[in-house]
């Protein structure tokens, strides 16, 4: 891991303030001293933004001294004006990563640093953060990646946007693993077509009422005759025996109390849930688990579903996982239908890249039978080369081995 030369830190860093706070954390996590004051310079569009930063980096990162110098984002004269009454009367080192903010900031700015510092003083240190090489690059000449320096969790991360998850997500808990990794083997070989048949066809026919799962009353009473075809002997097997069901049992009732219940609430809809696609976050998770020491993950979870009480806008995500400050952000869909599968995959771009910027990457795992077909598609199309990965049922066996190479190559 690379340390940054110590002649590149400063008492006094500016950041400038755009839309996604992320690369502030960075910066400010690698370049202010130890009891430093950072200058948060904001508009009226990102003042609150700049507050919700402010906030992190004090809870989180210890970083508690911050200004906020709020300009006109387009407006030279007011840019200028502001930066040369602050830099008038500091003392120590100043640096500037001109990485967020409008072109008009960046510019002002650097130009009032580099022309307005006192004789004598040391020179400002200018820098940028590359999201595509993962460099921290200090004017003119030295660069290194800095990619695993700054580890922020996917809750700290989420505050940054205003995002408060609902009370003990992420969900790092996997249920039923032997029965889900089942059902993961059967898929190449349209094990997971028939599952999916049997989702429509019994478990949604009996337990769904076209909007949503039937009341928890009304399910209670229901056995599910389990499927019968041989692709799925082996997860039905599995299933039966995690559930504490006999092994010659030919269905599957939804009553907690007739089950070795894998969930913390006893609701008969979370089994339905598992069942009618769940078990693929909880086998993705588990994956990306496997994967996480080799690929030096620091944090991951699924079922990342806003509280809708204090977060700023709704918002729902299958699984996640941090490398360094890398969001890689993993959608789940059983479906083999292009167009579903491929609505999933926009989603998680638009709700990936909103968290994550242009550093993050965004993956789909689904029923769909061509994989690199609609990553090919869709990558030129919303011209996002590079920062998508679709996984389909033949991937899903060796699983981990595919997000470890995705995991350690997405840079």
């Amino acid at each position: 891991m690379s340390q940054i030369p110590s002649e590149y830190l400063v008492d006094n860093l500016f950041l400038l303030i755009g839309t996604n706070p992320l690369p502030n954390l960075v910066a400010a996590k690698l370049l202010l001293k130890e009891g430093g004051t950072l200058y948060l310079v904001d508009s009226a569009d990102t003042s609150k933004t700049a507050l919700r930063l402010e906030t992190v980096l004090a809870e989180h990162c210890d970083i508690r001294q911050c200004r906020k110098i709020e300009v006109h984002e387009a407006d030279a004269y007011d840019i200028e004006g502001k930066i040369r009454a602050v830099i008038c009367n500091l003392n120590g080192t100043v640096g500037l990563n001109y990485t967020g903010g409008t072109k008009a900031m960046a510019v002002h700015t650097y130009r009032v640093l580099e022309a307005d510092m006192f004789p004598g003083k040391p020179s400002p240190v200018f820098s940028y953060l590359d999201a595509n090489s993962f460099e921290l690059r200090v004017d003119p000449l030295w660069h290194e990646k800095v990619l695993l320096e700054v580890k922020p969790t996917l809750n700290e991360l989420l505050a940054l946007h205003g995002i408060s998850l609902r009370p003990g997500l992420p969900s790092r808990n996997v249920a039923m693993l032997a029965a889900a990794n089942a059902l993961a083997h059967a898929a190449p070989s349209d094990g997971l077509r028939v599952w999916r048949d049997w989702c429509e066809k019994t478990l949604r026919a009996q337990a769904h009422t076209g909007k949503d799962w039937k009341k928890n009353s009304q399910l209670l009473g229901i056995v599910l005759p389990l499927p019968d075809d041989p692709l799925l002997q082996n997860a039905t097997t599995t299933l039966k025996s995690e559930l504490g069901l006999p092994i010659h049992a030919d269905g599957l009732p939804l009553d907690p109390s007739s089950l070795h219940w894998p969930f913390s609430k006893s609701k008969p809809k979370y089994l339905c849930q598992w069942l009618d696609g769940d078990w693929l976050e909880h086998y993705v998770l588990s994956q990306t688990q496997i994967a996480a020491d080799d690929c030096q993950l620091h944090d991951w979870g699924m079922t990342l579903e806003t509280d809708p009480d204090s977060s700023l806008f709704g918002f729902e995500f299958d699984v996640a996982a941090m490398r360094g400050y890398q969001l890689f952000g993993i959608s789940c869909s059983t479906t083999a239908d292009k167009g579903l599968a491929k609505s999933k995959l926009f989603e998680a771009y638009i709700r990936v890249r909103q968290l994550g910027g242009d550093e993050a990457r965004v993956g789909l795992v689904s029923g769909y039978p061509d994989p690199e077909k609609l990553r090919s598609e869709v990558s030129h199309s919303w011209e996002a080369e590079g920062k998508i990965r679709v996984f389909g049922p033949q991937h899903l066996p060796d699983l981990a081995t595919h997000l470890a190479q995705w995991f350690k190559t997405a840079t």
